[in-house]
């Protein structure tokens, strides 16, 4: 195995699994947490996020799929997808003004896959431009489902909205106004009660905001 990439709480590593490419998702343990504690801790993380996938999965959103989950290591080997991060896709579509109808449509798209997500009972809790694959059909894949939960509340819901507005306009300033497109794939998805979220949404925008201006 190679060690791909490594956050605060995990280390993700490409390797092969029967003749696939995939990745295995290790949660590391933390010295500073009482052994039983951490041990608990990571086993119920990785038990949450292989659900989460799952469920996903059988929701109609594209996540890669899990070939074998192990508890006691805090190990989950699943599919490599082959795709570009939205990150990627935004820089890259940066000097492509002639192609604002497939960015709308991308954009829609996205929005769709989190109101879909939100539906099911499944919140995200990391939401970047990173963590969301296009291939080269276009479709969407969610990754990296790390803090995700079940049974989202209306506020989670809104928090998920504003982490991936914050990813977006922070890192792709030049495409601020684009995000609209977003919230309206939102819309189309999220059938129950959607203004409630879009409202809610408003008020941890302006919580955000004021939290800035105040430094």
């Amino acid at each position: 195995m190679e060690l791909y990439k490594q956050g605060a709480e995990s280390k993700i590593y490409s390797t092969i699994y029967l003749d696939r490419k995939a990745i295995v998702k290790e949660r590391f343990s933390k010295q500073y947490r009482n052994k039983l504690l951490d041990q608990t801790l990571r086993k119920e993380r990785t038990k949450a996020e292989s659900k989460a996938i799952l469920k996903c999965k059988q929701g109609g959103i594209v996540t890669p799929a899990i070939y074998s989950l192990d508890l006691n290591d805090c190990k989950i080997t699943m599919e490599k997808i082959n795709g570009q991060t939205i990150n990627d896709y935004l820089i890259n579509m940066r000097n492509k003004k002639d192609d604002n109808a497939k960015l709308t449509s991308i954009l829609m798209n996205i929005g769709g896959i989190v109101g879909k997500m939100h539906s099911i009972g499944v919140f995200h809790g990391d939401l970047t431009t990173s963590n969301i694959l296009k291939m080269e059909d276009d479709t969407l894949a969610l990754i990296d489902f790390g803090l995700s939960h079940f049974n989202p509340s209306i506020e989670d819901k809104a928090v998920d909205i504003y982490v991936l507005e914050r990813a977006f306009t922070s890192t792709h300033s030049y495409f601020t106004h684009f995000f609209a497109a977003i919230l309206d794939g939102y819309k189309n998805a999220y059938k129950s009660n959607v203004q409630a979220v879009i409202d809610q949404y408003q008020n941890v925008r302006a919580r955000g905001r004021k939290r800035e201006m105040i430094g």
